[in-house]
């Protein structure tokens, strides 16, 4: 019980049950954007989850950890794809993701390791859609889209999604154990910085709904 605990009380597990914690108390389950927001922030957390559990049983957390990022992926995409200019385009995208991870799950990466090119493939998607988006705006001069609380939102994974994707598509210990400083290792720095960004950037969009929420 000593090691369980001690799974999840790192800093990221903390910092995901508070997240979870705040939506829960903040946000409207009518509202669908609430809604989506608060179904990732649970996927995440019931991730950590169960990779304390399985880590505390000496189990391999492989299969877990696919199917949480493909989730985790598709319903960032699925929120995306929504809030796009081009949304049939976008929702095409998204359905060919989970094709494809789908695929990659049964036939190609299979189930006894992760699927790093999932995680890749359903990240790289996403900041394609973004940059489009935003440049489309951009172009368009929608300034109140890029000034507006949703903005923030969409923002939020665009660093968890690169930093991460970086450090898979090596798919090589050696460049994720390279250490830093110390005892720090390249993958656990980046691992600490983009969930912090990406963290902060989801309570403040909480935070500014929650003010919304009461007329502030």
């Amino acid at each position: 019980m000593v090691e369980f605990i001690y799974q999840f009380s790192k800093p990221l597990k903390i910092l995901v049950l508070l997240t979870l914690l705040f939506a829960l108390s903040s946000l409207k389950w009518k509202n669908i954007t609430h809604r989506f927001l608060l179904v990732i922030l649970l996927v995440c957390f019931f991730m950590e989850l169960t990779n304390s559990i399985l880590l505390f049983y000496s189990k391999s957390i492989v299969l877990e950890s696919t199917i949480g990022a493909i989730l985790h992926h598709g319903l960032w995409l699925w929120l995306l794809a929504r809030n796009a200019v081009f949304q049939k385009t976008a929702f095409l995208l998204l359905y060919a993701f989970l094709l494809f991870a789908i695929a990659s799950l049964l036939f190609i990466d299979g189930t006894q390791k992760f699927n790093y090119y999932t995680f890749v493939v359903g990240a790289f998607l996403y900041i394609i859609i973004f940059i489009y988006e935003s440049s489309y705006r951009l172009r368009k001069e929608s300034f109140d889209f890029f000034l507006s609380n949703r903005y923030i939102l969409l923002t939020a994974p665009v660093l968890f999604f690169f930093g991460l994707s970086f450090m898979f598509g090596f798919n090589s210990k050696n460049v994720t154990s390279f250490l830093l400083f110390g005892h720090i290792k390249l993958y656990t720095f980046i691992t600490y910085f983009v969930n912090i960004v990406y963290y902060s950037l989801i309570n403040i969009y909480i935070y500014r709904e929650k003010k919304l929420k009461y007329g502030e």
